[in-house]
């Protein structure tokens, strides 16, 4: 079978190794999975908390945030102070993915529909089913759209939804709004409208303002009762100024983050300054040129970066070692890309403690043998 280059995000390689479909990636044989997009290193909202003062912000990937509601301004929080400001119990998550089934999706009230995604894509058409207490809920949707967020506000539905393909989830119709009880469209929510765009990731009543505050997946937004977005903001990521850690922000325009503050969060660093110190001795115009595409798509052979960025390696060898999964994968997967003999030496140490059939020991090996090839 020969080797024909491939491109996997590192959580889809990841993922095929751990379920079985693939053991080391050298005998990938055909492009596949799902591209990375700019948009994946944002927040992922999986809960939005309130109290009189102040909204919380819960983050998939464990990043926590307070929007002060006078000055409308944003904190990245540590757990405990998060905890202080936010007591539990919290609401149950808006939404949850079982392993086999439809997906479950959450109202403020408690009420759960379930959740059958459309797909209509590579000669696919299959339409989306909605079911509330068993029975399928009269959405006014189109077939090929998905429900991806859901709120009940007195006599309305208010629907956020995206599309599904082989590239991934995309935008659909925004937020839609209907009728409760019949099905009739009240309202389009969408960009034009004023949202921050992208997918809806989530739809939350607040209690203190009447206000509906949205998530997508590139900011947060706030709808009045007459479908008015009256608020939005876009997330990016940047060094803080005086700590030179990476802190995630909102801006009221689009914002492209700083790819190298997201390296490091991503690499889990532990000493800003000397990876700020590290930055700063890669050359301006390899700075310009760095894409985070490049961290993210694993492929064999493996992309060589440029040597300009080899003062990053001790970074990636240490989040490599790190006991943290994600950290642990994301370090390791990248290491190969380095045209560093330090490399090698890590990799050559690594690889008998690595587990057997695991998406690490793939990387090292893989690794490895590409090296052991080089003339």
């Amino acid at each position: 079978m020969s080797t024909i280059q491939s491109r996997w995000t590192v959580r889809t390689m990841t993922a095929l190794v751990l379920t079985g479909f693939l053991f080391g990636v050298s005998i990938i044989c055909a492009a596949g999975g799902i591209e990375f997009r700019e948009t994946d290193t944002l927040p992922y909202v999986e809960n939005i908390l309130f109290n009189p003062s102040s909204v919380g912000i819960v983050s998939q990937d464990g990043r926590l945030f307070r929007v002060d509601r006078q000055v409308q301004d944003v904190q990245q929080l540590d757990a405990q102070t998060f905890a202080q400001q936010f007591p539990k119990p919290w609401p149950p998550k808006p939404s949850d993915s079982p392993q086999y089934g439809p997906k479950i999706l959450r109202t403020t009230g408690g009420e759960e529909f379930e959740q059958t995604p459309g797909s209509c894509d590579e000669g696919v058409d299959e339409a989306h089913v909605l079911r509330y207490q068993q029975r399928r809920f009269p959405d006014v949707l189109k077939p090929c759209s998905t429900v991806t967020a859901l709120e009940i506000i007195g006599p309305q539905v208010w629907l956020g939804t995206a599309t599904f393909g082989e590239g991934g989830d995309g935008k659909a119709e925004g937020i839609v709004v209907q009728a409760w009880h019949k099905r009739q469209k009240l309202q389009s929510i969408t960009a034009q409208s004023g949202l921050t765009g992208g997918v809806i990731r989530m739809l939350r009543d607040d209690p203190f303002t009447k206000t509906v505050w949205v998530a997508t997946e590139r900011g947060i937004n706030q709808i009045d009762r007459r479908f008015r977005v009256t608020w939005s903001r876009y997330w990016y990521e940047e060094f803080e100024p005086s700590s030179r850690k990476s802190q995630t922000f909102l801006s009221p325009r689009p914002r492209t983050s700083n790819p190298f503050a997201v390296l490091g969060r991503e690499l889990g660093v532990e000493d800003w300054v000397a990876f700020s110190r590290a930055v700063e001795q890669v050359s301006p115009a390899e700075r310009n040129n760095l894409r985070l595409y490049d961290f993210h798509m694993y492929g064999f052979p493996a992309q060589s970066l440029s040597h300009d960025l080899n003062g990053l390696v001790p970074f990636f060898i240490q989040a490599a070692q790190s006991h943290v999964e994600a950290i642990h994968l994301f370090g390791l997967s990248n290491l190969c890309k380095f045209e560093d003999p330090r490399v090698q030496a890590f990799l050559v140490t690594m690889e008998p403690t690595t587990v057997k059939d695991s998406a690490g020991q793939g990387f090292v090996q893989d690794c490895l043998k590409a090296r052991a090839a080089q003339p």
